[in-house]
């Protein structure tokens, strides 16, 4: 559609959607960042909250099973199997989780100073002298510094608070067996340590079932939590007791959220007024670690701020889009609707003008002007050159409407197109000789049939033979050549119509096959025409498998081409000849 100068009003509307866009997009990046915010606030909130409760239940879970155990050093010495096998009875009856504990054992040192190891058996209820298992290595050599570390003799307060130590590696919870001794005739009691309690857990279950249910319950089950959780040491290297997404890798240095699991169990412990738990390595010891699958929580809610705002701008720039084109299709109507009225006007003016001659003619005729029998030839080729011109111009408006509702049918065939053409120029020869035009031929011999319409292929050359006719101005000279070509690897057959006239401005040229297309220099000369026929010829020729393409050079001339595909049966025939 050819550039049309925009009114003020659609300047103001363009404004008013570009600065309506401009603010939104402004108030989107804005309120994204906030909600954003409000998302990453939520998330940690939510976050320590998940954490702070899982801590909970396993320090609970953990300190319930050392107070369970803590052994009453004012018992005689022959109370102490009795006494654990009822403390394991109770456990096992009154815990939630009687699979945490894996045995029991006691490493005492008799009256002479030798160390006995004893294990506890369930069957019997009662403790039978064992080597160590190699799996305990780790606690023989923790209790032997600890052994040393001890004093002869301890206060009752010390020996009530004497913290629990945690071996993570095993995993096994340690702690001196205390008992009160008599010092001698009028001596007070004193507490000395007498050996050790090792309670070993259940690692198996510890990473199968008590860490996964803790995880699913505090942060979500398995595809619907937010994060992923481990289970590891303090630091590094790092040793994982259980991973809930492989495939996420926890930062080694700035995790979402990290605590110190057995830190948090003796500080419990603490405020419970019972003795505290603590780690026998602070490297070792459990560490619960918690991250985001996008690498962290701020740059999760960066990408979905990102992703939203995509999301969000794209909108946006739909909606300028989809207004700039009810702009643009607001222009095109009405680019459409003046064409329209100049093509009303301008078929009115051309029916007028025959009709005018005819109805003048024949007014002459009915009164008798017109004698000689040299005056009434004259008068019928003239009413018969004026009616063809209408029949013309009826023809062409009838065409364009047939096609505007689907209704022009062809009737395709194998056809010598340079025939057509020829006779065409034969039918035109007498206007062309009239209008003092000298007529070109050049039409090559043996050219391949083409699939085409015989009716239409005439429409068109004679459409394309008066626009050369109308537009020559001065030179009157016409051209018609016919020749086989290529286009890219298909054959065609090509019949180009030529003159030296007006020509076509650059700017009007890509519109020129539109339809009630007219250059404005051929209104301003009164040149006849409503704007039709290049476009008809447009349209046939693509209803026929064809094309036409326009060169021309502003007041040297213009080359029409009329580009048709030649019949298979044709394209078969040249293929075996090769």
């Amino acid at each position: 559609m050819k550039w049309m100068k925009r009114p003020g009003g659609e300047w103001v509307a363009i404004v008013a959607m570009v600065a309506g866009v401009s603010i939104l997009a402004a108030f989107q990046y804005r309120w994204t960042g906030e909600i954003s915010r409000t998302e990453q606030n939520r998330l940690k909130v939510s976050l320590a909250a998940s954490v702070r409760d899982f801590d909970q239940e396993f320090s609970y879970d953990f300190q319930q099973l050392c107070e369970a155990f803590e052994l009453d050093p004012e018992r005689d010495a022959p109370g102490l199997e009795s006494e654990l096998a009822a403390r394991h009875l109770n456990w096992s009856k009154s815990s939630p989780h009687p699979e945490f504990v894996n045995g029991f054992f006691l490493w005492m040192m008799d009256s002479a100073g030798a160390p006995r190891f004893e294990q506890f058996q369930d069957a019997e209820q009662r403790f039978r002298d064992a080597d160590w298992p190699a799996r305990l290595q780790p606690v023989r050599e923790v209790l032997e510094r600890q052994g040393r570390q001890l004093d002869s003799a301890v206060n009752d307060r010390d020996a009530v608070y004497y913290p629990w130590t945690a071996i993570e590696e095993v995993p096994a919870l340690v702690r001196p067996v205390f008992r009160i001794v008599s010092a001698g005739s009028g001596a007070e009691p004193e507490v000395h340590a007498t050996g050790f309690l090792i309670v070993e857990l259940n690692g198996t279950f510890l990473e199968q079932q008590y860490f996964p249910d803790l995880v699913d319950r505090y942060f979500g089950a398995a595809g619907q939590r937010s994060f992923a959780v481990t289970i590891r040491s303090a630091k590094p290297p790092y040793q994982a007791v259980y991973v809930s997404d492989p495939g996420v890798s926890i930062s080694a240095s700035s995790p979402d959220a990290a605590v110190n699991l057995i830190d948090l169990a003796g500080g419990e412990a603490k405020r419970r007024g019972h003795a505290p738990v603590q780690s026998s390595d602070a490297s070792r010891q459990w560490q619960l670690a918690i991250q985001h699958p996008a690498g962290s929580l701020e740059g999760a809610v960066a990408r979905w701020r990102r992703r939203n705002l995509a999301i969000s701008l794209g909108l946006l720039a739909v909606l300028a889009g989809s207004m700039a084109m009810l702009i643009s299709a607001a222009r095109r109507s009405r680019a459409l609707a003046k064409m329209q009225m100049e093509f009303v006007a301008g078929v009115s003016h051309e029916l007028c003008t025959p009709l005018a001659v005819i109805n003048s003619a024949a007014e002459n005729l009915a009164d008798g002007v017109v004698e000689t029998p040299k005056q009434m030839q004259e008068y019928g080729g003239m009413i018969r050159g004026q009616g063809r011109r209408l029949e013309r111009l009826v023809d062409g408006v009838l065409l364009f409407t047939a096609g505007r509702f689907g209704l022009s049918g062809y009737e395709m065939a194998p056809l010598d197109v340079a025939a057509i053409a020829e006779q065409s120029l034969l039918a035109a020869e007498p206007a062309l000789r009239d209008a003092g035009f000298t007529l070109e031929t050049e039409m090559a011999r043996g050219l391949p049939l083409v699939m085409a319409d015989p009716s239409a292929v005439t429409t068109c050359i004679e459409n394309l033979i008066s626009n050369a006719i109308k537009y020559s101005d001065s030179a009157k000279w016409v051209a018609v050549r016919a020749r086989a070509a290529c286009n890219g690897s298909k054959p065609e057959v090509q019949i180009r119509v030529e003159d030296k006239g007006v020509g076509i401005p650059p700017a009007d040229l890509p519109h020129i096959l539109e339809p009630f297309y007219r250059v404005q220099s051929a209104r301003d000369t009164q040149i006849s025409g409503v704007g039709l026929g290049l476009h008809l010829v447009k349209r046939m020729m693509e209803d026929m498998g064809g094309r036409v393409s326009v060169s021309s050079e502003l007041g040297r001339g213009t080359h029409v081409t009329l580009h048709f595909s030649v019949a298979e049966s044709e394209v078969h025939e040249t293929m075996e000849g090769k």
